[in-house]
Parts: C-alpha cells; structure tokens; sequence
C-alpha cells in the first residue's frame, strides 16, 4: 500500500498494516506459546512477530498506536459466537467485514431468534474508528442511532449485555474464555498469564474494534494526487472542492452536489458530520424515540463505504442507496422535528427534485468512498476454523 506522509486523518490515514512489517523476519509457527491449544480452532499461524503493530502515521504531532497482541485478541473476542447465551451470536453476526462491518438485514439476529431493534450501524463507515469516535479524537461522535453511550468500552458492555444481542455480562464473557483453551496463547502474549480480567476483555476488543479504518477508497487516492504533497486542513478543504483530475465528469458533478447539498449535514469532506442527530423527513413512529430528548431524531452518519452497507436508515427502510437519493429528491416529509437544513424558506420540506442525471452522478461519487482494500484485509478477517 502507498504511504502519503503527513494528510489530514479524514482522508488518507494509513495504518501502516504491511508496510511496518520487517521483511527480515522468519514467520514461523511458533511465535505463539502453546500454539497446538489453538491450531485446530484458529487460523492464526501466519501473525505477524512482536515486533509489528498497529499504527498510524503521525500527523499534526498525534500518533496512534494499537498492539498487535491485543489487536489479535480482540479480533478473536469479535468472531467467537461461544461469547453469546446460546453460543449463536458473535459481535461479527451483526457487523460482517464484507458489507463494511454492517448487516444487510433491516434489523439484525440475536440470540434465540430475537432480533435487534435497530439496523446496524457500518463500523466501517469512517475513516478511522478511533479518531471518529474516541474521548478526545477530533470528533468524538458517541454511539448508538440515538447517541447515548460516548465511549467504546461502554458501547461494548452494553452490546454484551442486551437481551435481544448477546445477553451477557462481561464476567460471563471473561469466564467464558477462559474456559477455552485457544484463547491461553493470546492472552500469554498480552500479559504473559494464562487468564484474562475483565478490563483486559473489554480493552482487547476495543483496541480491535479501534484499529478499524478505511482510508484507501478512490476518493483517497484521488485527493492525494491533487494534493501532490503535504497540505493542511483548510488546504485539503479547498482541493475536495475541486475537480479531481482521476475522477470521471459524471464523479465530478456528483462530489459537487455532495457539497452544495449534503455537506451541511454529513460534512464537507467525510469526516465527522457537522450535524450530530437530526429528522431527515422520514415518519417515526411513536415508541421510536430516537436521541435522547429529541423524539424523531437520529445519529447522522459518516458515509464512506455507503454504497455496501444497505439497508439504509435506524430501521432498514430503504433496500437501495436509489431509495435514499429519491427520499431526498421527493420524499422528504413535514415531520415535527424536521431538521431547518430540510426545510425551505417558508418552513415547508424542501423537494430537490433531482434529476435522472443528478441521482447517477451523486451515486457514482458516493462509490469513490468503497474501500475493497478494506473489505478483504487480512488483519480483520474471521479467525475461526470454519
């Protein structure tokens, strides 16, 4: 993967995955103590040694850094369905890597055929899990469709603990993995002990869930040609502004709606949204309350890898991202708490009104952000034996 050095985290964050590794060193199968306690459970013979982690280049004198061992652990921890009441259930049932950690059901299975309330939100719809949603990032978004949990330790607690999801507490969790022997190997390699606490259960899977990030989509690779070098943000906001030289006419006149009639909301350049929760004009019904506070309105989400991540809204109503483009474009409803971006100048829903022309090129700039490299990377893979 190219390395650029130095542009802002939205658009080209590199976590460095293959390129820190030493090429000098010997991948052997015993990088691991006690390997055969999980050979015929986990296919992780081909990690990398101690020496590589998880990191992203500095940038604005910020740098941050994953372990590989609790990277790898919290990997594990994310695939392992043993982790659920009915052993059924993994985190990846309702975030799949090929659909950009979403489901592509309106709303998603849990245990003992429930399902979830709400469809699953992508976590790889930002360009960097951590700097979108971390205490203290640039951004800091909270959690959830109705934005109640702030952090990623306690969106994992309560994920675990829903009734409908997992229905575990995190000392069922801890005790359940060490039960299991394949994990004795792992959590050797994070503290040299053969058991786990319960704060290392809930920090291992969030530095797995934290290290996500897509950041090499066609967009990526076209603002840094017309980078042509180190900018700063203002500089990189001018330049997403213009025409990029690797992009079509029809991707072109897309990313110039994008900004005159999306960016208000989602923001200008995919990072985090310049609106937090808001009513887009879509009916709720009663006992869907959304934020807290504000019955109606929900998390505004970032949009890379959009066009993989259907069914779209908190409740999967739309199947197609046309669903949504033709929402915008007439369907927009006078909904009490409608956000005034939405509205017009007598206070009535706006109706865009787009043209055929319009919606294709908006659609095919909205593909710029799918990220394939992302999709298929290796580090974030099932490790189960299958």
């Amino acid at each position: 993967m190219k390395k650029i050095k130095n542009l802002i985290p939205v658009f080209i964050m590199l976590m460095g995955l293959t390129s820190c590794i030493d090429n000098d060193k010997e991948l052997t199968l015993t990088y691991y103590d006690d390997y055969e306690l999980m050979a015929n459970t986990l296919n992780l013979q081909n990690e990398q040694p101690a020496e590589y982690s998880w990191d992203y280049p500095e940038y604005y004198g910020r740098r941050a850094f994953f372990d590989k061992d609790m990277a790898t652990l919290g990997r594990v921890i994310f695939y392992d369905e043993k982790l659920s009441e009915d052993g059924t259930i993994s985190c990846a049932s309702c975030h799949k890597q090929e659909l950009a950690f979403s489901d592509d059901k309106k709303v998603s299975d849990g245990i003992g055929e429930q399902v979830t309330d709400r469809n699953s939100l992508a976590l790889g719809a930002v360009f960097s899990f951590q700097e979108y949603y971390g205490t203290g990032s640039i951004s800091a978004v909270p959690f959830f469709w109705d934005n109640s949990i702030r952090t990623v330790q306690e969106q994992i607690v309560t994920t675990f603990g829903s009734e409908k999801e997992m229905s575990m507490t995190i000392e069922e969790v801890t005790d359940v993995i060490n039960d299991n022997d394949y994990y004795i190997p792992l959590i050797k390699a994070v503290n040299g002990k053969s058991k786990i606490t319960n704060e290392l259960t809930v920090e291992a899977l969030a530095v797995f869930v934290n290290s996500l990030g897509s950041f090499d989509s066609d967009f990526d690779k076209a603002l840094s040609v017309a980078a042509n070098g180190t900018i700063g943000f203002g500089q990189a906001m001018n330049i997403a502004s213009q025409d990029f030289a690797m992009f079509s006419p029809e991707q072109n006149r897309g990313k110039k709606m994008y900004m005159n009639q999306c960016a208000s909301c989602h923001g200008e350049i995919m990072g985090a949204p310049n609106v937090l929760q808001a009513n887009n004009g879509i009916d709720i019904l009663d006992d869907d309350f959304g934020t807290i506070g504000s019955q109606g309105e929900f998390k505004v989400p970032s949009l890379r890898n959009l066009t993989l991540t259907f069914p779209y809204m908190h409740d999967g109503r739309f199947a197609t991202i046309e669903e949504v483009v033709e929402h915008y474009s007439t369907g927009i409803q006078n909904t009490p708490a409608l956000h005034f971006e939405l509205k017009d100048n007598n206070g009535q829903p706006k109706a865009f009104n787009f043209t055929e022309e319009e919606k294709s090129d908006l659609i095919a700039f909205l593909k710029t952000f799918d990220d394939e490299e992302f999709l298929t990377n290796p580090l974030y893979e099932d490790p189960f034996v299958r």
